[in-house]
Parts: C-alpha cells; sequence; structure tokens
C-alpha cells in the first residue's frame, strides 16, 4: 500500500486542490508537512468580512504567505465601535504589498481609503484581472469617489473585468447644476492625486480608454451627468465587449437626462461591444434635452470620436433584468436598439450569468409569482413580435424567458 508522504509532490498538491476547504484545514493540522504542503490553498481564496477581520489578517498572518493568495475579498465595515481607531487602508496595503500572485480582488468600502496610500499600492498588483470595489456604507455620509474608484482600476495593468456598485460622483467631474437635489456627490476628493496615464481625467467615462478591459458593470450609480459621452478619436477606441447597467435608485428631475445617458454609454462601447445587461429601462431619444454648456464642453472636449453622433454599435446579445426592469417598457427598449442586430434576447431575474434555480414546491408562492411574470412578459414579447415589420429585427433568432429551471419560454426565429 503506497504510503501518502511516498506519492510525488506534484500529485499531493493536485490532491489538496481538489479537497474541500474544511478537508484542507484539518489535513493541514496533521503534520508540519501537510501544513506546508496545504498552505497554497488554504490562503488561495480569502475572505475579509469586517474592519476587525482585516486588521487582524494583516496583523498575524505572516507577510509571506501572501504570495499564495489569488482571490481576495474584503469589506470595511466595523462590527464594534471600538474598533473606530483601525485604518482600514494601512491594513489593506500590508495585506497587497505581498499579494503578488493575486489575480481578483473585491472591495466593498464603508468609507473610503487614503488615495496617497493605496493607489500606489494597486500599481503593484500586475496579475489582477478582476476588480469590484462597491460601497457599502452611506453614500450621503461617506461617498465613494469616482475619481478614487477610477484611478484605482487604471493602476491594474491587466485588469479585464470591472464592477462598480454605488459610486458617487466628483463634484470635480460633473455640473452640479445638471445633478438631481438627491443625489449624493463626492465633494471632498481633492486629494486624489493625478493618475500616470489619465491625469486629472478620472470620471467615469475614463474607463472606456483602458486597453485591456473587456467586461464593465455599473450597478446603482448615477449617469446622468453622461448624456453627451463619446470618445476622443485621438484615444485608442474601446474594448469593452460587455456592458452592464442597472440604473441607479435615485429619482430625477430630468429622466430624459438619465435616459439618454444609459444610451451614450452604449454608444461610446462602440463596435467591440456584443453583450449588453440592462437592469434599466431604454427610451427613445427626444429632440431637446437641457443641458448646461460647461457640462456639454468637457464632455465633447475629452470624450469624442466626432461632432456627430455616432449609432449605436452592434450587440449580438441583449439581457434584460426582470427584478430591475418593468414588462411594460419592453417596446421602448427595443425601439432604442433596433439597428444594434440583435441576435439573441434574453430574460430573467438577475444579470444572466448563473442558471435559474428549479422552484421547489415549498416555495409555491414564489412559483406562482414567477407564472405571472412569465405570462406577462410572453404577452409583451408576443406583441412586439406582431409589430416587426417587414425588414425589422432580421438578425433576432432567438427570445427565452427563464424564471426558474422549469418556468421558461422560447421562442426561435
Amino acid at each position: 500500500m503506497c504510503c501518502w508522504y511516498s506519492l510525488p509532490t506534484e500529485l499531493l498538491i493536485d490532491i489538496v486542490n481538489h479537497l474541500p476547504s474544511s478537508a484542507v484545514r484539518a489535513l493541514a493540522a496533521t503534520s508540519r508537512s501537510s501544513h506546508s504542503l496545504c498552505l497554497p490553498a488554504l490562503f488561495a481564496n480569502v475572505i475579509l468580512p469586517s474592519a476587525e477581520s482585516l486588521h487582524s489578517f494583516a496583523l498575524h498572518v505572516p507577510r509571506h504567505y501572501g504570495q499564495y493568495i489569488l482571490s481576495l475579498s474584503v469589506c470595511t465595515e466595523r462590527k464594534s465601535a471600538q474598533s473606530d481607531h483601525l485604518s482600514p487602508t494601512d491594513a489593506l496595503v500590508t495585506i497587497l504589498s505581498t499579494s503578488s500572485r493575486l489575480q481578483s480582488l473585491a472591495l466593498s468600502l464603508a468609507s473610503s481609503l487614503d488615495p496617497l496610500k493605496i493607489i500606489p499600492a494597486f500599481a503593484h498588483l500586475k496579475s489582477v484581472h478582476t476588480f469590484d470595489i462597491r460601497n457599502c456604507g452611506s453614500e450621503e455620509d461617506t461617498p465613494l469617489s469616482e475619481r478614487l474608484a477610477v484611478s484605482l482600476a487604471a493602476s491594474l495593468p491587466s485588469l479585464a473585468h470591472l464592477r462598480l456598485s454605488r459610486i458617487s460622483r466628483s463634484a470635480a467631474c460633473v455640473d452640479l447644476c445638471d445633478v438631481p437635489y438627491n443625489v449624493p456627490i463626492a465633494m471632498h476628493d481633492f486629494d486624489i492625486p493625478l493618475h500616470p496615464r489619465l491625469g486629472a481625467d478620472l470620471a467615469l467615462p475614463s474607463l472606456l480608454t483602458l486597453p485591456t478591459l473587456r467586461v464593465l458593470e455599473i450597478r446603482d450609480t448615477w449617469l446622468g451627468a453622461d448624456s453627451k459621452l463619446a470618445v476622443n478619436s485621438d484615444q485608442s477606441r474601446p474594448c469593452i465587449e460587455k456592458l452592464l447597467l442597472t440604473g441607479n435608485m435615485y429619482t430625477s428631475d430630468n429622466p430624459v437626462l438619465d435616459n439618454d445617458a444609459y444610451t451614450a454609454w452604449v454608444r461610446a462601447c462602440g463596435p467591440s461591444l456584443h453583450t449588453l445587461v440592462l437592469g434599466t429601462a431604454l427610451a427613445p431619444k427626444v429632440d431637446f434635452v437641457p443641458l448646461s454648456p460647461s457640462l456639454v464642453s468637457h464632455s465633447e472636449r475629452e470624450l469624442s470620436w466626432d461632432n456627430e453622433e455616432t449609432e449605436l454599435p452592434p450587440i449580438s446579445h441583449l439581457h434584460i433584468d426582470a427584478s430591475l426592469v418593468t414588462v411594460d417598457t419592453l417596446s421602448s427598449t427595443m425601439e432604442v436598439l433596433s439597428d444594434c442586430g440583435i441576435a439573441r434576447l434574453t430574460i430573467s431575474y438577475g444579470d444572466g450569468t448563473s442558471s435559474p434555480e428549479p422552484l421547489g414546491e415549498e416555495d409555491e408562492f414564489a412559483r406562482q409569482c414567477a407564472l405571472d411574470d412569465l405570462e406577462e412578459w410572453r404577452d409583451a414579447i408576443e406583441e412586439f413580435l406582431q409589430s416587426l415589420g417587414s425588414g425589422q429585427w432580421h438578425a433576432l433568432r432567438q427570445i427565452e424567458v427563464a424564471f426558474g429551471k422549469d418556468v421558461r419560454a422560447m421562442w426561435e426565429l
């Protein structure tokens, strides 16, 4: 019978990588050699759910263990008022400084970070391809500035997938006259230094100039200031292949600005875009939108392919999040995207990244709600299909609505 320790090291590592985390921890406790063998698996995926755990990890875990971290998820929300003296920025910088192999980073911030400390730390993260940053605190009291989020993202040389949630627009980047009264604005973010490549242009639209970025998700963030968004012809065109927009939670005195802004983001992504995920409805552009001259000039100066408005790019796949978009807005959304050559339309609860779960018999109420929603969307789609004229939507081949593994409908065209 073969002894465990007589097996080749490569085989031992492969076995450990296939064990559940609880089994890896148990194996690591059996001997020193097993502990060393299990270290890469133990620290490959690190989750720090509070400011206290973040501080404890930075203080007590040997720094050379950072080389094993591939995925890091951090929340800076404090569990106790007694931990107010802890500095999330210093602790995070300590961990990132040794995480040379980090590939995925998620930050859920209860307050902003010190930009003079955290931005230089990001420049050393050469392998991070996925970055998730969100504000888990109060936007009114502790806004997370777009200038900080953009500077951090632009500091990651291999960034391909960026998720933003509840990011506050900066007073330095938007015209305050065009901001609805109830939208929180970051007013005191002037300590954010110039970026080596972007300089002072740290508004959200500058993300479109990042050469490695392929997937951009913007959730619960006000984009109404971007209704004149485009991209400068002197800059490289965006390489965004997938864009997700969920709208925002704020009412607007001028909803036209919001509608035009969502369309402008789609247009600015350019011909590389092939997948669009919407958690907000789109509406046709009106002839006149009151907009302050200062905002128009800023947008046209910084981000403009040409003086005339470009067409919407071709989009092969459109996904609609039915948990955020009402069925009565389907026709207006499809009207806006009618020239995009969409081949596939999917509708489900969520962003479509995971398969719908089957609804069990014990959850009969949820199942009935899903069936009711399915019927409403089925009626809206049938009405949409009947309204199509000759030559319209010639590229559309499939429509699928799925609110559960057994609650779905499909149209093959």
